[in-house]
């Protein structure tokens, strides 16, 4: 009797856990930054990935704290090692542009290849455009089409189509049996989580 009395109280105790979460998105979307810092702020120092990715946020836009790209790209630290793809995006950026960290493009391709991994559209993107471009990693056609052809699936607007652009540049400037390697890594991919 006492297992299902202990599987009750987890399964009650899981939801509460998210509420403080909730609270904090309800409290930032608000406006209420002070509120949505005093309760990210235990949640992300005890590890909860969401709760660094939304201080990052806060911090990078100057929600109810000073502008602060250093403190931001530490949330999105914390919050990357956590597996949060939109940290990891978000920090691939930062190292891409120098903003907040010191310009460093190997660090850049890292960070977009795990948000990348695990199917961020935007994170795709740009890692197309760095294997294209040679930045950070060796010129890569091939690598290239293939990330922004999965990009494009998700891209929306102007952005999907300049990936189509980028693509299709691409694709004029591989052999036949390049781009057959590309359409088969394109199709054996899967995300990761």
């Amino acid at each position: 009797m006492t297992r299902p009395l202990a599987i009750l109280a987890f399964l009650l105790a899981f939801p509460a856990a998210a509420a403080p979460f909730d609270d904090g998105m309800q409290a930032l979307q608000a406006s209420d930054f002070a509120e949505a810092r005093a309760t990210f702020t235990p949640l992300a120092a005890a590890g909860n990935g969401n709760a660094q990715f939304m201080l990052g946020v806060m911090f990078e836009n100057g929600l109810g704290t000073g502008k602060d790209l250093g403190a931001a790209a530490s949330w999105y630290e914390k919050a990357a090692a956590a597996g949060i793809a939109s940290a990891q995006y978000n920090l691939g950026v930062f190292y891409q542009l120098g903003t907040g960290v010191p310009h460093n493009l190997a660090f850049a391709l890292k960070f977009h290849g795990m948000a990348a991994a695990q199917g961020h559209s935007r994170a795709q993107n740009n890692l197309g455009t760095m294997y294209f471009m040679g930045a950070g990693v060796p010129r890569n056609p091939v690598e290239a089409w293939k990330w922004l052809t999965l990009a494009a699936r998700g891209l929306r607007g102007d952005a999907h189509d300049i990936a189509a652009k980028n693509i299709g540049a691409i694709e004029d400037e591989l052999t036949p049996d390049a781009l057959a390697d590309a359409k088969r890594r394109v199709a054996a991919w899967k995300p990761r989580k």
